[in-house]
């Protein structure tokens, strides 16, 4: 019984945060792209936000330890956190820097947050359950999206901006909250205990190759979302018509949950995602979009699966906490990526090309690595994917060590500033008592 009710809360939980997710990262694209923001802009607010989150995590995988003992603590913590930094969003557009900054810190909180949800599922299921529960929380999560997405163009479509985003961000956050509330009563283990052994080189090599499997996807999915906006703004869509986008978007990814089930389904998911990702640019009529965003919602909960699946396998050998940082990380890498290619001037239909061309190359490291689905023989495979892991590896050290640089000169910055404004302040008040 209690292990029925504790599924049902993360269920629920699931479906506040799908909500709320959906109306703050929805509309968060569409917004920057109808405030004027160009792609390079956008892109160049994403780019600290990606290292932000490949960072946190990274030394959360690295030191699981200041986690373990107060775990449910920090989760809501990190949960409530995540939740204002978001609510902060729109009131932020007139200053692309401040706007970086929050959104880069809304997103390491959301960073976090993800990977102790996800070790929460690890730690309280086991087996074929964290893959049950995983899908009922995709498919509430997205039904709720899809309820979202509703509210979301009904109130873009009535009001005007920057109103509508504001009370948008304002519904958000209250629901998302309510998803807080229901965790603070759901039976999460308070503390958790990882386990210290080293890892094998076979789990590190599977870890790893799906670490860059799912980076590749992300990218290719991130490279969708930051050029499908302006895209369509380019085909003079107005602005419900790609707010709709996540509503049909939603509805894919409720039967998406329950249509794909096992590697092989899962690598035709990501296959046909690819292909429907590269169709999009040359769909010229803008209503036509609403149906694509549908199938690649549908076939991309493949890619999600893929995912849980692997590390569903493995969380007993690297641990729960390590795990879910893999799999959070793997976003937070193909954002990076997606927001370095983007920089460098090109139309949203180059792209979308590119953007296609990167989930295909991910679609064929998995017919290749993917061992209950490669097309080579399994001992190929393994070996493929160590080479692969070796390289990626390499690629990998070299990203960490420039979010550490990155973080470095952020401090330095703020301390600067932060110095220079009190300096400010004092001459001020020296001024008036002066009167000078």
């Amino acid at each position: 019984m209690g292990n029925a009710l504790s599924k049902i809360s993360m269920i629920a939980e699931a479906f506040f945060g799908g909500f709320y997710f959906s109306i703050t990262r929805g509309l968060f694209i569409p917004m920057l792209a109808y405030s004027g923001y160009p792609v390079r802009d956008i892109s160049l607010v994403l780019i600290p936000t990606a290292l932000g989150g490949i960072l946190v995590s990274s030394i959360v995988y690295k030191d699981p330890k200041f986690f373990e003992s107060e775990f449910k603590r920090l989760m809501i913590s990190s949960h409530v956190l995540e939740r204002f930094m978001w609510f902060l969003l729109p009131f932020l557009l007139s200053s692309p820097s401040l706007l970086s900054l929050a959104y880069m810190l809304a997103n390491i909180s959301a960073a976090l947050t993800g990977i102790l949800i996800g070790a929460a599922v690890y730690s309280m299921f086991s087996g074929d359950e964290v893959i049950e529960v995983s899908i009922h929380r995709s498919a509430a999560s997205s039904l709720s999206s899809l309820l979202g997405s509703l509210v979301m163009t009904y109130v873009s479509a009535i009001y005007e901006a920057p109103s509508s985003y504001y009370l948008l961000y304002l519904t958000a956050l209250l629901v998302g909250l309510s998803g807080s509330l229901l965790l603070m009563m759901t039976p999460i283990p308070r503390s958790i205990s990882e386990p210290r052994s080293s890892v094998v080189e076979e789990v590190r090599i599977r870890s790893g190759t799906a670490l860059l499997i799912l980076s590749l996807m992300f990218a290719g999915s991130n490279m969708l979302g930051i050029s499908w906006s302006p895209l369509l703004r380019e085909l003079g869509a107005p602005v419900y018509v790609t707010v709709a986008l996540t509503i049909t978007g939603n509805v894919g990814g409720i039967l998406g949950s329950y249509i794909w089930r096992g590697y092989k389904a899962y690598i035709i998911a990501m296959l046909l995602n690819s292909l429907l990702t590269a169709a999009i640019p040359f769909i010229t009529l803008p209503t036509y979009h609403i149906a694509v965003s549908l199938l690649t919602s549908l076939t991309f909960l493949g890619v999600n699966l893929l995912g849980m699946h692997i590390f569903s396998e493995v969380n007993e050998r690297i641990g729960r906490i390590r795990a879910s940082a893999y799999l959070v990380s793997s976003n937070y890498i193909g954002l990076l990526a997606a927001s370095l290619i983007s920089i460098f001037p090109q139309s949203s239909f180059q792209n979308l090309i590119l953007a296609g061309s990167i989930k295909l190359l991910s679609t064929v490291i998995a017919l290749l690595t993917i061992q209950e689905a490669a097309i080579v023989p399994a001992k190929r495979a393994y070996e493929i994917s160590k080479l692969i892991y070796s390289t990626s590896l390499l690629g990998y050290s070299f990203t960490l060590q420039a979010s550490r640089e990155l973080l470095k000169t952020f401090i330095s910055a703020l301390a600067l500033t932060t110095l220079l404004l009190m300096l400010y302040i004092l001459y001020r008040v020296a001024i008036a008592l002066t009167g000078v």
